[in-house]
């Protein structure tokens, strides 16, 4: 419906008439996909080959939603369909490449920027449901499907109640930054899906320049096409490339799933509402992530989703952050995933009925084998046996649990450096 008004010179309507009519279907949802060209016949006329790379990216977004959410399989299962997924996707021309690519560099062309200054409202919604798409995929993940429609409550009132209007970020959503979980174990897909976020950017900014002429506008759409189909890096590799250029491949360490940001360089990246943060890192206690196998935990508040350590730093950080918030932390079981959805005044929910807590407060580079979840008591007296060091230590209940706070430990780090998005006066760059 944006695209339409904005190829057919009605951009004037889309903070008002065209803002209205989105925001109401968004209200009344379709029990089916529209077709677009049905909402959009001028710009699907003008840039079909846009609309093909759209819809085939979109419909992986779907399957692979549609897997996640599958009530009879098992992630072992889930994994290998999806898997699948990412390889029929890959073999079509008009794919999206699944290499991390430089963000700075993608959005810093000479139009980059001027639909979401022009169209703030409008462009909120883009970036709003980019929001919902990119932190649906870690709810999902490894979550037992029973356990999936809580979370979405919280997440779908947080979609309509806010995310869906903000005018206040400092750049787009990424996968990396609201499913870490998903974006650690399908780095491609979570990169394809960036990067497909990045090309509506581009689109919504060619679109807006009024001083392009209409076979401009094309021409620009197709380079912007270009610049991210899987054909264009055909041999490259993730984690190498040139420096801040189309052919730049690098990631934050840690983080395959995601490419440069402003700013940032392979230790350190800024995350509009967490400012700079290491991905590769707790974000609660600053000592580094496990190299492999289940961690400790994620935390999501506030429309952010943050890798930690361990139950302590996940519960901590949690309370430290006001409203609501959602934990998912590995137990002794691989395929038992806790899940705990707080209210307001930090009183928590859990997806495990009998789940006891382990925790021996202590120095943190050794606390994601003190401070765990167990599906049992008898599971935690089994650990105990095989692990007697901690045979003195704590054992709670969720309500006894949930009523700790350590605070920030004194191994935190925080990162001292300006808003790579804001100049000095405060506004964007």
């Amino acid at each position: 419906m944006a695209y339409e008004a904005l190829a057919t010179n009605k951009s004037s309507t889309l903070e008002s008439k065209t803002f209205g009519e989105i925001d109401w279907v968004l209200k009344h949802a379709p029990k089916l996909p529209i077709d677009e060209a049905a909402l959009a016949p001028t710009f699907v006329r003008k840039y079909g080959s846009l609309e093909k790379v759209f819809d085939w990216a979109h419909l992986l977004h779907f399957q692979t939603i549609d897997v996640l959410s599958h009530p009879g399989w098992n992630d072992a299962r889930k994994e290998i369909e999806i898997e699948k997924l990412w390889e029929r996707y890959n073999s079509q021309p008009y794919s999206i490449t699944g290499l991390p690519m430089n963000m700075d560099y993608l959005d810093g062309f000479s139009y980059s920027g001027k639909f979401r200054k022009e169209y703030p409202k409008t462009n909120g919604l883009f970036w709003g449901y980019h929001w919902l798409q990119t932190v649906n995929y870690d709810m999902l993940f490894r979550v037992d499907s029973k356990d999936q429609a809580p979370q979405y409550e919280l997440i779908g009132n947080r979609y309509h109640d806010i995310e869906l209007y903000r005018t206040d970020r400092d750049f787009m959503p990424m996968m990396a930054e609201t499913s870490p979980r998903f974006a650690r174990r399908f780095p491609q897909i979570a990169n394809a899906f960036d990067n497909l976020h990045m090309l509506h950017d581009n689109v919504n900014d060619i679109l807006a320049q009024p001083n392009l002429t209409e076979k401009q506008k094309q021409e620009q759409v197709k380079i912007a096409i270009y610049r991210v189909l899987a054909s264009t890096h055909v041999g490259e590799k993730a984690g190498f490339g040139d420096t801040a250029t189309l052919h730049d491949h690098m990631y934050p360490e840690g983080m395959p799933g995601m490419g440069m940001m402003k700013g940032s360089n392979e230790d350190e990246m800024y995350m509009s509402g967490m400012g700079w943060m290491n991905m590769s890192e707790c974000s609660h206690c600053s000592i580094s992530l496990p190299d492999s196998g289940p961690f400790g935990a994620t935390v999501s508040a506030e429309g952010w989703t943050m890798m930690v350590r361990c139950l302590m730093c996940a519960r901590d950080m949690a309370s430290e952050t006001p409203g609501r918030a959602i934990i998912r932390a590995a137990t002794e079981d691989p395929s038992k995933l806790l899940v705990l959805i707080s209210d307001d005044e930090g009183n928590y929910s859990s997806n495990i009925k009998d789940v006891v807590f382990l925790e021996q407060f202590g120095e943190h580079p050794n606390c994601n084998d003190w401070s765990r979840a167990f599906t049992s008591k008898a599971a935690l007296l089994t650990y105990l046996k095989a692990n007697p060091e901690y045979k003195s230590s704590d054992v709670f209940s969720l309500e006894q649990w949930s009523k700790l706070n350590h605070g920030r430990p004194e191994t935190y780090q925080k990162i001292d450096k300006p808003n790579p998005y804001k100049s000095k006066d405060g506004g964007l760059k």
